[in-house]
C-alpha cells in the first residue's frame, strides 16, 4: 500500500510540474523512443548498403532521420556497451569491462544519474520495456527474469518469458557447441549463449520475445501521458539462437545467401590476437553451413525489423511522431564471415561499428560521416530534451550533427574489447583503425583506401607518423578514463 501512496504522489508531483510550466507557456517537453536491438550488425540493413537483407521499417526511419555512418560502440560485448550507453561513462570508468560483471552497475555507479533516472528527475515515464542493460541470452528470456538490471532507471520496466530454443518448429544446430536440450530442468549453462541454433517457429511469432515487448511498447504509447515519455524497447533478435517465424525464412533461399569474399592469405598480417571467432573454431565447415547462419540472421533481423515497423505505426497512429524523438541502434556489430570471422567481441569494423538513426522534429533528414558513438546518446538527448546537465558524462552531444551533417565533435573514438588485465583497443579516427592488442601486437589500416580492412599497414613504410599519432591518441584516452 505504500508503494502505491509513493507512486501516486510522484504523479501527482509530475503532473503538477508539467502543469505549472505549460501554464508558463513553455513547450512540453519532447518524448523519446529508444529502441535497441542486440548483436545487429550495420552492414546486415539495406539502409547501410545490404542488398539482400530486407528492413523497410529502419530504412524508412533512416529516410527521415540523421543516418551515422561512422558510429561505434564502446565495448565489442553486450553488457560492458549497455552500461556504458545507460551510465554516460566509458567501461573503464564504470569498471564493467566483461558480461559477468553486469551485476555490478548499481554499486559501481554511485550517486550518478543513469539516463532513465535523469528522465525520471525530469518528471518524464521512464519505461524499460525488455533488455536494456545486460540479460542473459536465451536464460533470462526462458526463466523471463529482469537480468542485471538497474532498477532505479526506471519508472516502469517490463521483461517477458519466452520459449527462445525451445520454439515449436524445424531445429538446426550448425556451430559446434556442446547443448544440452534434455535431462536438466534449468534455464543457463546449456550452451545456447553463442550457438548458431536455428529454428524455424511456426505460427506468426506471437510468443517471442520481441513481439511480446513490442505489444507492450505500444500499449504505453496508447496511454493518456500527464508527462512526457522516455521509453526504451529493447529487441533481442539477431541474437542467437536464431528464432524466427518460418515465413521470415522465405525470402533468404540457403543457396542465393553470398558470402563475404576472403581473399587468399588474408590471415597473413592479422595477429593470432586479433582473430576472434572462426569459421573453423566455431565448426562451420562447409559453405552450406555459413549460409545457412546469413539465411536465419537475415530472417531474424527482418523480424525484428517488423517490431519496429509496428511501433514506429503506432506512435503515427496515435499522433505522436511530431513530438518524438526516435533514436534506433545497436549495442555492437557481428562479424557474418568477414575474414572467416563470426560474431562479436573482435574489434574490427563489422564488430565495433553500429547502426545509428536518430529522427528528431523539426530536423531534416540526412547522412552523417563525422564519428560518432554510443556514449554520446546520453548527452544528446539530454540537450535536445532540456536535461540539467550530468557532469559525470564522457560522451559529447550529437545535437549539432543533426543541424548540420558536415559537423564534426571527436578527433577520434574508442571501442574496447576482451577481459581485464587482457584488454585491448580500437582507435578509430575518420580516416584510419588502429587495434592495439593486449598482447602487444597491433593493426593499422586506411579505411578511405581499405575498407574491408585486407592490408594491415602496422609495418608498412610511412606509418610511422600515424602510428604515433593513434598511439597519443590511446594515450590520452586511457588517461581520461583513468581513476
Amino acid at each position: 500500500m505504500r508503494s502505491v501512496l509513493i507512486a501516486l504522489a510522484t504523479l501527482c508531483t509530475c503532473v503538477a510540474t508539467l502543469s505549472q510550466a505549460m501554464a508558463r507557456g513553455e513547450e512540453r517537453p519532447p518524448n523519446v523512443l529508444f529502441i535497441i536491438s542486440d548483436d545487429l550488425t550495420a552492414s546486415a540493413l539495406s539502409c547501410y548498403g545490404n542488398s539482400q537483407c530486407k528492413t523497410p521499417a529502419i530504412d524508412a526511419l533512416a529516410e527521415r532521420g540523421t543516418r551515422f555512418t561512422r558510429a561505434y560502440c564502446q565495448y565489442s560485448v553486450c553488457g560492458p556497451s549497455r552500461a556504458s550507453m545507460m551510465s554516460g561513462l566509458y567501461p573503464e570508468t564504470l569498471e564493467i569491462m566483461n558480461n559477468n560483471a553486469s551485476s555490478k552497475i548499481n554499486k559501481n555507479l554511485g550517486k550518478r544519474a543513469t539516463l532513465g533516472q535523469a528522465f525520471k528527475r525530469h518528471n518524464y515515464l521512464s519505461v524499460r520495456v525488455s533488455k536494456i542493460y545486460h540479460m542473459l541470452i536465451p536464460g533470462d528470456i526462458t526463466n523471463g527474469v529482469h537480468g542485471a538490471d538497474h532498477p532505479g532507471s526506471w519508472t516502469e520496466r517490463h521483461s517477458f518469458q519466452a520459449p527462445e530454443w525451445g520454439s515449436v518448429g524445424a531445429h538446426e544446430h550448425l556451430s559446434n557447441e556442446t547443448l544440452v536440450t534434455k535431462g536438466k530442468n534449468k534455464h543457463y549453462a546449456l550452451g545456447f549463449g553463442t550457438a548458431f541454433y536455428v529454428v524455424k517457429a511456426e505460427g506468426d511469432g506471437a510468443n517471442q520475445i520481441d513481439v511480446q515487448a513490442t505489444d507492450k511498447a505500444i500499449e504505453i504509447l496508447a496511454r493518456e501521458h500527464a508527462s512526457p515519455f522516455f521509453l526504451a524497447l529493447g529487441l533481442v533478435r539477431p541474437h542467437v539462437p536464431l528464432v524466427a517465424p518460418a515465413d521470415y525464412f522465405k525470402p533468404y533461399p540457403e543457396a542465393k545467401m553470398r558470402l563475404p569474399v576472403t581473399p587468399e592469405g588474408d590471415w597473413d598480417d592479422i595477429p593470432l590476437a586479433g582473430r576472434p571467432r572462426t569459421s573453423e573454431r566455431s565448426g562451420l565447415d562447409s559453405q552450406g553451413k555459413k549460409r545457412k547462419v546469413l539465411q536465419a540472421y537475415y530472417a531474424s533481423v527482418s523480424f525484428m525489423d517488423a517490431q519496429v515497423g509496428r511501433v514506429l505505426k503506432a506512435l503515427d497512429d496515435l499522433g505522436l511522431r511530431d513530438n518524438t524523438i526516435v533514436v534506433f541502434t545497436s549495442d555492437h556489430g557481428y562479424h557474418l564471415g568477414e575474414h572467416e570471422f563470426w560474431q562479436k567481441a573482435s574489434l574490427h569494423e563489422e564488430s565495433a561499428r553500429i547502426p545509428l538513426i536518430i529522427a528528431a522534429p523539426g530536423k531534416r533528414p540526412a547522412v552523417c560521416s563525422s564519428l560518432a558513438q554510443l556514449i554520446d546518446l546520453y548527452p544528446t538527448l539530454g540537450e535536445m530534451c532540456g536535461l540539467e546537465v550530468q557532469d559525470h558524462l564522457q560522451g559529447r552531444s550529437l545535437a549539432p550533427m543533426l543541424d548540420d551533417p558536415q559537423a564534426r565533435i571527436h578527433e577520434f573514438v574508442h571501442c574496447a574489447g576482451g577481459r581485464q588485465p587482457n584488454v585491448s583497443h580500437l582507435i578509430r579516427t575518420e580516416r584510419h583503425a588502429y587495434m592495439a592488442w593486449a598482447n602487444g601486437t597491433a593493426e593499422l589500416y586506411d579505411m578511405d583506401a581499405d575498407p574491408k580492412q585486407f592490408t594491415n599497414l602496422t609495418e608498412a613504410e610511412g606509418s610511422g607518423e600515424v602510428l604515433a599519432t593513434l598511439k597519443g591518441h590511446l594515450k590520452s584516452h586511457l588517461e581520461q578514463v583513468a581513476h
